[in-house]
């Protein structure tokens, strides 16, 4: 894993301002899988970093403009998790997606029971809605 770290770092950093890369590795000092990819308007990076998969969209001018982190539960602020399991007793918390801008955060929370898939959306101040539920399959 750690030499095609090295060879995504040197492939891009022709591209990848020299800046933003410096600033990058200095932010996520643990990052492991990096890898860089280029669109018309930003850079993306993708990694790994204490057992966390992480995206981060930079503007073209090195500005940092929105990530998400995918965890478990465990990675939750605390009082969203007894927010959560108070709202939803019988439901287990299996996934949860952080997307952060400069300005907001959200956490769409993933979760079952023994019959039904719900997703939610739930900011920092508790304020949620349903993105989704479906049944399981037999």
């Amino acid at each position: 894993g750690l030499f095609i770290s090295v060879i995504s770092y040197a492939a891009v950093s022709a591209n990848v301002n020299g800046k933003l890369l410096r600033a990058f590795k200095e932010t996520y000092p643990n990052a492991q899988q990096v890898s860089w990819n280029e669109t018309p308007e930003s850079y993306v990076v993708n990694f790994m970093e204490n057992g966390i998969r992480a995206r981060i969209v930079y503007e073209k001018g090195g500005a940092y403009q929105s990530s998400e982190r995918y965890y478990t539960e465990e990675h939750l602020p605390p009082y969203l998790v007894f927010y959560i399991k108070a709202n939803f007793p019988d439901k287990k918390i299996f996934g949860v997606t952080e997307v952060a801008t400069a300005s907001s955060i959200n956490y769409i929370v993933k979760m079952e029971d023994a019959r039904l898939f719900t997703t939610i959306n739930i900011n920092p101040d508790t304020s949620w809605k349903y993105v989704e539920e479906f049944v399981k399959a037999l």
